[in-house]
């Protein structure tokens, strides 16, 4: 049934950060013993309605929680989506997960583009670290949120970045 998510993706940089965004949820999954493929897939489908709604944001996750009301989709995995876009509470470990992982694989991505490698397999916590500190450089990431990983997640932001750039990286 999610094939029909993946067709509204398509490819492209939101496409990207959706498979960023599976791979980092699923090895944030085992590392709580919960289930791997609803947080993959939670990962892979927040965002499928990004492009339908620019420049207008204010529908973000409304009409994917419709397609995925459609298709049959977990209730959580619907909750998870609509809170990552504050349009829900975040009161699950997976609302809270996805909410904390979706800047988080904005900015790997983006520190890795000035990589001379371009690679995520390349990215050293600690150059996330730096670019974090510089407000011009993916001006647009929320690093608040990022570092939120360690109220939200109980997990200190050097070992949820190695995490989330080792699972990007696979």
């Amino acid at each position: 049934m999610y094939h029909l998510v993946l067709a509204r993706l398509g490819e492209g940089p939101t496409f990207d950060h959706c498979i960023a965004t599976e791979r980092c949820m699923a090895a944030l999954a085992r590392r709580f013993g919960e289930d791997a493929e609803l947080w993959g897939l939670t990962g892979l489908v927040h965002d499928m309605d990004l492009d339908a709604c620019e420049p207008d944001l204010s529908n973000h996750t409304l009409i994917a929680k419709h397609v995925l009301e459609r298709i049959g989709a977990p209730r959580e995995m619907i909750t998870a989506v609509l809170a990552h876009n504050d349009k829900a509470p975040r009161t699950t470990l997976l609302d809270k997960a996805l909410w904390v992982t979706d800047p988080t694989t904005g900015m790997i991505t983006a520190t890795s583009l000035v990589l001379p490698s371009r690679n995520v397999a390349d990215v050293q916590v600690t150059s996330v670290k730096k670019r974090m500190k510089d407000k011009r450089f993916a001006a647009a990431v929320n690093r608040d949120q990022i570092r939120a990983c360690e109220t939200e997640l109980v997990i200190p932001l050097d070992e949820f970045l190695e995490l989330c750039i080792k699972a990007m990286a696979m």
